[in-house]
C-alpha cells in the first residue's frame, strides 16, 4: 500500500493539483494550455505494473473530465503519452529485461527507441494556438508502437 500510494501521489495526485494550481489565473487571463504526461501504461495493461499504470491511466480520464469542465474557459488539457523512450530508467529495464531492446525495436513501426527531443514537436502543438480546437486528446508519441503488431 505504500508504494500505490506513493506512485499515485507522485504520478496522478500531483498532476492534479498542478492543474488546479493554474486554473485561476488561466481563467483570469482568458484561457490557457495544460499538458499531463502519460505513458503507454495509460492504455496498456503490464503484468508488473498495475501501480504506474493505474496512476498513467488515471493521467489521461482525470485530464478528459477536467478538459470537459474548463472548455467554457477556454482551457484546454490534454496528455502526451510516451513510448518507449531512451531514459535512464529505460536503459536500465534493456539491462534487467533481456531482449526488450530488440522486442520494441521490432514492434515499433518507426523501427526505432524514441529519444527525449522526440516529445518537442507534440508538446510545442498542444502548447499553441494551433490547438486551440484540441481538448481531452491523449497524443501517443510512440513511434507507432500503439498502432504497431
Amino acid at each position: 500500500m505504500d508504494e500505490w500510494d506513493a506512485v499515485l501521489s507522485g504520478n496522478l495526485r500531483s498532476a492534479f493539483m498542478c492543474s488546479n494550481a493554474v486554473y485561476a489565473a488561466m481563467k483570469s487571463v482568458g484561457g490557457g494550455k495544460i499538458i499531463n504526461i502519460g505513458s503507454m501504461t495509460s492504455i496498456f495493461g503490464g503484468a508488473k505494473l498495475a501501480t504506474y499504470g493505474a496512476s498513467k491511466g488515471g493521467i489521461v480520464q482525470m485530464a478528459r473530465s477536467i478538459a470537459c469542465a474548463w472548455a467554457p474557459d477556454n482551457i484546454q488539457v490534454n496528455s502526451i503519452l510516451p513510448g518507449w523512450i531512451d531514459t535512464e530508467m529505460t536503459q536500465q529495464a534493456r539491462r534487467d529485461i533481456p531482449g526488450l531492446n530488440e522486442r520494441v525495436a521490432s514492434r515499433t513501426p518507426a523501427g526505432r527507441w524514441g529519444e527525449t527531443k522526440d516529445l518537442i514537436g507534440a508538446a510545442i502543438f498542444l502548447a499553441s494556438s494551433a490547438s486551440d480546437f484540441v481538448t481531452g486528446v491523449a497524443l501517443p508519441v510512440d513511434g507507432g508502437f500503439s498502432i504497431g503488431m
